[in-house]
């Protein structure tokens, strides 16, 4: 396995909407089914402007030479140097730990390159594989709640986070 993370480039368009629009990957995240025709372009060319305006850093992740998924740090407090990781790998590649070295890459680069002092994240409790993922990679579970922020309302999500120097 050698994973990486790099930012997005236009490039990685054509896998990423294949993956993308995979409905297994709407059930348990953010991304939306039916994924749009232009949603990976779109979601691309976003994803600069949200670099240099320090809202959001997201990264494609690859595992040799193919796009496997995607991770990320959003939901800045600059002040008080926290954020929010999230992450999906596409279908093909559950199974094989690339989710949980994409988050180690990605928690790195907060507190390293960020500042960061703490990265929180969420999963839905129906995806406990996904809070495997944050546990092999040092997050410490806080509870679960209630979710009314997205549009998996009512569902019950667990909440992650991980302190630097932890």
């Amino acid at each position: 396995m050698a994973v990486r993370i790099r930012p997005w480039e236009p490039a990685d368009a054509e896998a990423l909407q294949a993956l993308a629009s995979d409905a297994r990957i709407a059930a348990t995240t953010l991304v939306p089914h039916p994924y749009p025709l232009d949603g990976a372009a779109t979601f691309i060319a976003a994803s600069g402007p949200a670099r240099a305006a320090r809202e959001a850093f997201g990264f494609a992740v690859r595992d040799g030479d193919a796009l496997v998924g995607s991770c990320g740090i959003k939901h800045f407090d600059w002040e008080a140097r926290t954020g929010e990781i999230g992450y999906w790998i596409g279908v093909p590649f559950w199974g094989r730990g690339l989710a949980t070295e994409a988050v180690r890459l990605v928690t790195a680069f907060g507190f390293a390159e960020l500042g960061l002092r703490r990265i929180d994240a969420e999963v839905l409790e129906a995806n406990p594989a996904s809070g495997r993922v944050l546990e092999k990679a040092g997050y410490q579970r806080l509870g679960t709640f209630a979710n009314p922020s997205n549009r998996h309302t009512g569902a019950t999500t667990w909440r992650y986070r991980l302190e630097a120097g932890t």
